[in-house]
């Protein structure tokens, strides 16, 4: 318990202490306050010039992102498409534009800044450009000491980029005209060639055209060839069949016949033999059969060879008419490309000469706000410089005070016999002294212990 008491007492001894030496230093410590406070007000009111700021708005209008991404570049159109847009910018991409040296450069030639001894890293110094958050808006500032210069900077600024958007716009789609008008007479040239070769291919005399007619006569032939040879066939079988029936009948069928003949004036029988009639009727019509069967046999010899060379130059007729007939589709198909090709570049072509006569500045970025000149100085903000130095001054005199204080190590009160000797004190002696109307003390001690 007693020690907690010691503890506060000595807590409130240094209380005391601290009070007891600004109250000491009190005049050292108003001076340096007033100090600061007036060099801070002369400073702020007379010195420092007044700087004005003026500002300006600029909205960016950004592209559908996700239509200028829904086509990959894996066709011809979309490689085209690629090469005749602009390419996509970010805020940040405007930003770190609008902030460049060139368009610094452009506002000290544009205001003739030179003339007054400013240059673009002056005027970089002048500008500070951000987007406003979860915006398309541009921030632009200008602070300068002149109202008028920095709202003229401020709107030129504004105005060149404009310029330079615009600018870069005809440049991008003058190379994209200049490069799809180049890729148009290649392709151009390259479909005239194939349209000649196209016309020769067509104009031979064993063209496409020529062998279909040929094959499909030649196929006509050899079908009327193939159903005369199956007619012959079942007319030889015919012929055949009756060949063997015949020659059945002419062996049961006896060639001679015996025939009883009665004499005249007599009445005896007597027997001769005759040619049997039907035994030569059948030999007649199996001969007869047989001649037949032996011309169909010709006949049908003849129609298979002729037929079997039909089928040969068939054959070799279907085999240069299919390499024509692929040859012909390859040429139609690259024919059909080439123009399809020529269509979509010479549609290009006028796209973007019309998109280079397009103001891509102002449409793209429009001045919201324009800078107007400012009234009121943003810097120095006096009443806050003024209370900061009075903070500042209140800080380093009491630094000070207690410093000096620190560094006095005069002996002046009892205390100061404890402090600095470690001596407890026994009594004390007071003396006067008529010069300087003030008290002293002397203090007499002895060690602890002692």
């Amino acid at each position: 318990m007693s020690e907690k008491q010691d503890y506060i007492e000595t807590d409130v001894i240094d209380l005391r202490q601290v009070f007891t030496v600004l109250k000491k230093w009190r005049l050292v410590i108003i001076t340096i306050t007033i100090l600061a406070v007036l060099t801070s007000g002369i400073m702020s009111y007379f010195v420092i010039a007044p700087v004005y700021e003026a500002k300006s708005m600029l909205i960016v209008t950004m592209p559908d992102m996700a239509t200028q991404r829904s086509t990959e570049p894996d066709d011809l159109e979309s490689v085209i498409n690629t090469v005749s847009r602009m390419p996509l910018m970010t805020m940040n991409t405007y930003v770190g534009q609008l902030t460049s040296d060139t368009m610094y450069q452009r506002v000290v030639e544009h205001l003739s800044l030179e003339d007054k001894g400013y240059t673009a890293r002056d005027v970089a110094g002048m500008v500070k450009a951000e987007v406003a958050k979860d915006s398309n808006i541009i921030m632009l500032k200008v602070q300068h000491t002149n109202p008028r210069l920095a709202a003229d900077v401020t709107n030129t600024l504004g105005e060149v980029y404009l310029d330079y958007l615009s600018e870069r716009n005809l440049n991008q789609m003058t190379k994209s005209t200049q490069f799809i008008q180049a890729q148009k007479q290649e392709n151009d040239t390259k479909l005239n060639v194939l349209l000649n070769e196209y016309r020769q291919f067509n104009s031979d005399p064993r063209s496409v055209e020529y062998l279909q007619k040929q094959f499909t006569s030649i196929t006509d032939d050899l079908n009327k060839y193939q159903t005369s040879m199956d007619l012959a066939r079942m007319e030889m079988q015919q012929l055949e069949a009756g060949i063997n029936s015949l020659r059945g009948s002419l062996a049961n069928t006896p060639k001679m016949l015996n025939v009883a003949n009665v004499g005249q004036g007599s009445i005896d029988v007597v027997e001769t033999q005759e040619i049997n009639p039907v035994y030569v009727s059948l030999t007649e019509k199996l001969n007869d059969r047989e001649a037949a069967l032996a011309e169909k046999t010709a006949s049908l010899q003849a129609m298979q060879a002729t037929s079997a060379r039909l089928q040969g130059n068939l054959n070799i007729m279907q085999a240069e008419l299919s390499d024509k007939q692929i040859k012909q589709q390859q040429m139609q198909n690259e024919i059909k490309r080439l123009e399809e090709t020529q269509n979509l570049l010479a549609q290009k072509v006028t796209q973007t000469q019309m998109a280079s006569s397009i103001d891509l500045g102002g449409t793209t970025i429009n001045v919201a706000s324009p800078a107007l000149v400012p009234a009121n100085p943003v810097k120095p903000n006096k009443q806050l410089n003024i209370a900061i130095a009075l903070v500042l001054g209140l800080m380093v005199a009491m630094g000070l005070a207690f410093l000096l204080e620190f560094m006095d190590s005069t002996i002046k009160t009892p205390e100061d016999v404890e402090k600095h000797m470690g001596l407890p004190i026994i009594g004390s002696i007071p003396a006067s002294e008529a010069a300087a109307n003030k008290s002293r003390w002397s203090f007499f001690g002895q060690k602890r212990g002692s």
